[in-house]
């Protein structure tokens, strides 16, 4: 019973990060490299501007993405995934891989 706790524990954790709407969207837009706020509403489907922000502050604290202001005129933000988000790649490609197959 004691692992069987510790496994709910671990799919909770990893439910917080993938089990919205568009998280999961977000991290896959950033796949390939920094992108600026409006190129990640564009790849993730046309998430309101205020959704995107929530997610993308929600993201950053639990460490999937890290965010860097660029000093030029006008300055701009761009987006990465850390390691940690990285991490989530594979999840994300098996997930698609399992509804390409299964879901109708």
């Amino acid at each position: 019973m004691k692992g069987q706790g510790k496994s709910h524990r671990c799919m909770a954790a990893a439910m917080a990060v993938l089990g919205d709407k568009w998280s999961p969207f977000i991290v896959q837009s950033l796949e390939h490299g920094p992108q600026r706020f409006c190129r990640i509403q564009e790849e993730a489907g046309g998430v309101n501007p205020r959704t995107l922000s929530q997610r993308l502050a929600r993201l950053e604290e639990m460490m999937i993405v890290s965010k860097r202001v660029i000093s030029t005129t006008p300055p701009h933000t761009e987006y990465q995934l850390t390691e940690r988000g990285r991490a989530l790649l594979p999840i994300l490609a098996q997930m698609a891989d399992w509804s390409a197959r299964y879901a109708r």
